[in-house]
């Protein structure tokens, strides 16, 4: 006991610390403490109470949140029955990207306690930031037999689907029907119109009003209506801490600006009644910060889910998908609860970039044949690793990719020992951090030949970025809208010859770019204008296409006295 030092005698030391714990002055508490000679042999008491105060403390950095879950896991190892310190460990380890200490801990627990809801949603979070999404997958899928009426689980497991495409189009929509079954508040917005007016009141649900790439898609779109003809309301969920440039400029563009993010889905259905809002975009789908639940009580006499998730929701109360010609085939459309409208070439148009840097081809010729993918770490599915690693094997070449999180050596060393399994030389292998900046990340294209696609969750945002860098991206077909978004790109670039039928054709396409630079230079030379003429960056025709849908649908949905 004398290790707990003398302090532990002077009362009044004692109390300063359970007096500015209590108050939530941590960094008053931090100091104090860390100007003991050696607090790291606290009595279990206070250290509980700092590691906490380095957790909750708002000024906190990566290295404050490392230390407070060496903390953490040293009091649970003292008592590894208490689990609510085994709860906070979880929360804290997250935010110190400890993940690979934390699956280690989890796993075991797990096995003592095996339907213990937090543990497995723990396990479930590490697994998908370390970029292993099937297993975190199978976490989630545990969660929604466990706890089923919990919707947030339903609504990871079923987003999470996207990164490796376990479950087929009919299974995931049977999936999303057994999601809509439960219980939902009620609302009394009718679906259908029952007066024409002037002008048709649109509302946009986002939780991503900010830099993000459903706003690259949207902002400059929503710059094109007709106020003549049409309102536009944003319906934000973005924390005002979180508001950017971006936030400013749309703030801007709409009719109004309402902030839902602190707001009951009652409140919200109350609020888009009040502005008796005609057609309601939904921008979420099942991502992050998604209201889904809204949309399923029913906001808006016309519901359209468009940009921000590529597929079906499931829901009844979903009415219309954006698509478009190579997204959902006719006979498919049976796997789709919403009624499919195709836009004529092309769901979205990426606008323009600000100062874009310029392409540089004079380096092809004295560097090694590079394949690159800027596509987030997540989306780098077990199959794509194998099959990139077969490329690799196969060429003289090298692979460069970027990590979609800094500060996360766990992400990047799991994504290395992946390519390991299939002997892929780790030198060949260049990993840049993320960017600072939209024009940095932009010159990593100049860093490497083609871009390949990932599958079956492909690139978007980076599909527009790469042909406007002038690198060609190989992709392939998948069997539903959104693993097959690369297609729809390619088709409207009229580059049909990058894109694979499957995993065979996958690999001849990619080696035989590596053989022929030439076959490909040609491509990559004009690929910046091709793409600008193309349907890709043609906001002006998209916003014409998509006016007229949406006077077709408000019509459509107009009762008729």
């Amino acid at each position: 006991m004398k290790k707990y030092y003398n302090f532990l005698n002077q009362k009044d030391l004692k109390f300063k610390i359970k007096k500015h714990y209590n108050k939530n002055q941590y960094s008053k508490l931090i100091k104090i403490i860390d100007n003991l000679k050696d607090h790291t042999n606290l009595p279990p008491e206070l250290l509980l109470i700092y590691a906490n105060s380095l957790f909750l403390n708002p000024k906190s950095k990566i290295n404050d949140f490392r230390k407070s879950t060496a903390l953490f896991e040293k009091l649970f190892y003292l008592d590894n029955s208490n689990l609510p310190v085994l709860y906070t460990l979880i929360k804290v380890g997250i935010r110190a990207k400890e993940f690979n200490l934390l699956k280690k801990i989890l796993i075991e627990e797990n096995k003592k306690y095996k339907d213990n809801p937090k543990i497995i949603e723990g396990l479930s979070k590490v697994e998908f930031f370390l970029g292993n999404l099937l297993e975190a997958g199978k976490y989630y899928c545990e969660l929604t037999k466990i706890v089923p009426e919990i919707k947030d689980f339903w609504l990871k497991y079923l987003a999470n689907n996207h990164y490796h495409g376990s479950l087929s189009q009919k299974e995931y929509l049977d999936c999303c029907k057994k999601f809509d079954e439960l219980p939902k508040i009620k609302s009394n917005i009718p679906n259908k119109i029952s007066i024409k007016k002037k002008k048709i009141k649109i509302g946009f649900f986002s939780p991503d009003f900010r830099t993000h790439s459903v706003s690259f898609f949207l902002k400059n779109i929503l710059k094109k209506f007709d106020h003549d003809t049409f309102e536009i309301f944003a319906f934000s969920n973005l924390k005002n801490h979180l508001y950017d440039n971006f936030t400013t400029e749309f703030k801007k563009i709409f009719t109004e600006w309402i902030d839902v993010s602190d707001i009951s889905d009652e409140m919200f259905i109350n609020l888009s009644k009040k502005h008796k809002i005609d057609i309601m975009f939904d921008l979420a789908g099942f991502t992050k910060g998604n209201r889904v639940n809204v949309f399923r009580a029913r906001c808006a006499p016309i519901q359209i889910s468009w940009l921000g998730y590529c597929n079906s929701l499931g829901i009844k109360n979903m009415d219309y998908l954006i698509a478009d010609p190579f997204l959902i085939h006719s006979n498919e459309e049976q796997n789709y609860t919403e009624k499919v409208v195709r836009l004529p070439k092309i769901w979205c148009s990426f606008g323009s970039f600000n100062d874009p840097p310029d392409i540089d081809f004079q380096s092809f010729e004295h560097r090694k044949f590079t394949y690159g993918s800027l596509n987030n770490f997540q989306k780098i599915s077990n199959q794509t690793i194998e099959l990139w690693s077969q490329i690799i094997n196969s060429t003289n070449s090298n692979l460069i990719l970027k990590s979609s999180i800094n500060e996360n050596e766990n992400l990047k060393n799991n994504l290395l020992e992946k390519f390991k399994k299939f002997n892929v030389n780790q030198n060949k292998i260049k990993i840049f951090d993320r960017a600072v900046s939209q024009k940095k990340h932009l010159h990593y294209f100049n860093k490497f030949n083609i871009s390949l696609d990932t599958f079956p969750y492909p690139g978007v945002t980076t599909s527009f970025e790469s042909v406007f860098m002038g690198r060609p991206v190989l992709t392939m077909m998948g069997d539903n809208f959104n693993s097959r978004c690369g297609v729809s790109i390619n088709k409207n670039l009229g580059l049909s010859n990058l894109i694979s039928r499957n995993k065979d054709d996958y690999l001849k396409k990619a080696i035989n770019f590596h053989d022929n630079p030439d076959q490909l230079m040609k491509i990559s030379k004009n690929l910046r204008l091709r793409a600008l003429a193309s349907p890709l960056f043609d906001v002006n025709s998209l916003y014409d296409e998509l006016s007229l849908v949406l006077k077709k649908i408000y019509n459509d949905n107009l009762i008729i006295s």
